[in-house]
């Protein structure tokens, strides 16, 4: 694991006992760390290879996808960060994880992963995000992700329906809320039925950073989101 990457594990697990005596607060981060990481990494290629490979390469786009894979990479990644942060926040507070302590647990987790080094623009866009509903910030989310990266605007609708509630429960489960991490699954499994299909999870709640190698649970491959659509 990266030096600068362990500090900020570290840091914020001594910060997380010193706040909440007697959790596992190594569990805790871990599993925060661990869930949300990959949920990252799901929704950029839900949006990039999976859609390329469903929908094709536009041609006006196939010319500019070198130079700009990168850059758009990181502007998306950077979109999705801020809204998952945004997401777990609300989760947290809802489901009183951090008994009323919310202004110190959204600083706790920009410290968790950014360490030190925000930068303004960051927190002037998480602070656009709170002040609307979640519906608001799920089309706002959509939007702001179509300008960052191209295939986004191809991407299943349901997708943004589906990764809030995957954030909100892989929170649940790093404060090891099972029957809160259920009642959101119940709520995916509302708007995608064909969850419950896989024969290789059946829809089953997974640990953080656990993937199913069929379906892609807990951020459905395209073939998934499509299967409604």
């Amino acid at each position: 694991m990266h030096t600068v990457v362990h500090n900020q594990l570290e840091r914020a697990q001594a910060e997380l006992t010193l706040h909440r005596a007697g959790v596992n607060s190594s569990a805790i981060v871990g599993s925060l760390w661990t869930g949300l990481n990959t949920l990252r990494k799901l929704f950029l290629a839900r949006l990039h290879q999976e859609i390329e490979s469903h929908f094709g390469v536009d041609s006006v786009w196939a010319p500019l996808r070198l130079l700009e894979a990168k850059r758009e990479f990181r502007r998306a990644a950077e979109e999705i960060e801020i809204y998952t942060l945004i997401v777990v926040v609300a989760e947290t507070e809802h489901s009183g994880y951090t008994n009323g302590e919310i202004d110190w647990f959204r600083d706790w987790l920009l410290r968790l992963r950014w360490g030190d080094e925000i930068k303004r623009a960051t927190l002037e866009r998480m602070q656009s995000y709170e002040k609307h509903s979640d519906g608001e910030r799920r089309r706002m989310f959509a939007s702001f992700l179509e300008q960052a990266i191209a295939e986004a605007t191809k991407a299943p609708l349901i997708i943004y329906r589906l990764y809030p509630r995957a954030v909100r429960i892989a929170t649940a489960l790093a404060f090891e809320d099972t029957m809160r991490a259920r009642e959101v699954r119940s709520e995916q499994m509302s708007y995608l039925p064909v969850i419950g299909d896989c024969h290789q999870c059946h829809g089953r709640l997974l640990e953080n950073g656990e993937i199913c190698p069929d379906c892609g649970n807990p951020l459905w491959k395209t073939d998934w989101l499509c299967a409604t659509e």
